[in-house]
């Protein structure tokens, strides 16, 4: 459930900075969400997540929404442990303000610890999806363990 949510997020926060943060209102991309099969209580939440998210950040939205100075590069041990899809996916979440220097780092360094090489898009996901929405509030529904994931056969790791 946590990567159905990271996905509406990850909308949310493109469509802001494609308008700049000039949102005058979300209905647009609401029934868009819908369209693609969200439900209103998934839709709810993410909308919700984007807010605090925001307001936690403590900066202006479109501070918040610049790219940062800096780029995060993986060492070759780490390029070992994530695929280049993996990575880039971690990369357009920094960038659309999603993931901040400590989430990404907790992200690497969880994926590092997984032990399963590499790691491919969907098992960031799950992971993203683990660190990002571990807040209290979460409903225990929507919480992941950090550090599995189900492999093709349905096995955690």
């Amino acid at each position: 459930m946590g990567d159905r949510l990271l996905e509406i997020v990850v909308q949310i926060m493109a469509h802001i900075r494609d308008t700049q943060g000039q949102v005058e209102s979300f209905d647009d991309i609401s029934a868009d969400l819908r369209s693609q099969g969200f439900t209103d209580s998934e839709i709810s939440y993410a909308y919700s997540w984007v807010i605090d998210h925001i307001q936690t950040e403590m900066q202006p939205l479109v501070e918040l929404l610049k790219p940062g100075d800096s780029l995060r590069v993986l060492s070759l041990k780490e390029r070992q442990h994530f695929s280049p899809q993996a990575f880039g996916y971690l990369l357009q979440l920094q960038f659309l303000g999603i993931l901040n220097e400590t989430d990404m780092e907790m992200i690497l360094e969880r994926g590092c610890v997984v032990g399963a090489a590499p790691i491919d898009l969907r098992q960031i996901k799950l992971i993203v999806g683990a660190v990002i929405f571990r807040e209290l509030g979460v409903p225990d529904s929507l919480k992941q363990p950090a550090y599995l994931f189900a492999d093709d056969d349905g096995y955690l790791h």
